[in-house]
């Protein structure tokens, strides 16, 4: 009976009408594979939002938005972070594939009427992470990460880890990124940082 009542809302979710309305635009302005991305994001952010008794609605929310500006070309990233006056910081500057979450947070504001504190957050920090993520943030982080269309041994690690405990799936997530961009020789931003240090505490504390 629960499994057909969670169905049920899971489904009046998907039909609510700004969801409807964010989907179409996103749908319109992705790339297909981007756009499978989203909705692939979705279904493990809803399932583990389920598992540990998230808001709904907001997790659907900041999915869907959550690269809603991912389109734009690089030059367009900038000028629109320019027109939004957002302060970039100096990680930020440098690297641009940093930015669609920031402007991604004014659009869906000055589009979509979103401005829900959670459901933005959730989206400003979903590639970086942070020192102090709600539920909603970690949900979304991790599900960025290791949805399922996302075939690499360490999403799949991380998708598996992520329904048994969520904050030693953030910190593996942080922990990935923090030794890629170390591969690359690229700054890594401080939230990053700060995400895998919290969630280690957390996990310490646990024990």
């Amino acid at each position: 009976m629960k499994k057909n009542n969670d169905e049920i809302e899971k489904a009046a979710l998907l039909a609510e009408t700004k969801a409807v309305e964010i989907e179409k635009y996103i749908k319109s302005k992705l790339t297909p594979e981007r756009y499978t991305h989203v909705l692939s994001v979705r279904e493990l952010a809803l399932d583990l939002a389920e598992r540990y008794g998230a808001d709904l609605r907001k997790v659907n929310l900041a999915v869907l938005l959550h690269d809603c500006a991912k389109w734009r070309p690089t030059s367009e990233q900038y000028e629109a972070a320019a027109s939004y006056k957002i302060q970039l910081d100096e990680v930020e500057r440098h690297n641009p594939s940093l930015l669609h979450a920031l402007i991604g947070v004014e659009f869906a504001v000055s589009h979509f009427n979103v401005d829900n504190p959670e459901i933005l957050n959730a989206i400003r920090i979903h590639t970086t992470g942070s020192g102090k993520m709600t539920l909603i943030d970690k949900i979304l982080y991790v599900a960025d990460f290791a949805e399922p269309k996302r075939d690499h041994a360490e999403a799949h690690a991380v998708r598996e880890l992520a329904y048994q405990d969520l904050n030693k799936a953030v910190f593996e997530v942080s922990r990935y990124k923090i030794e890629h961009l170390l591969a690359k020789g690229v700054l890594i931003h401080p939230h990053t940082i700060d995400a895998y240090n919290s969630a280690l505490r957390e996990i310490g504390e646990s024990k």
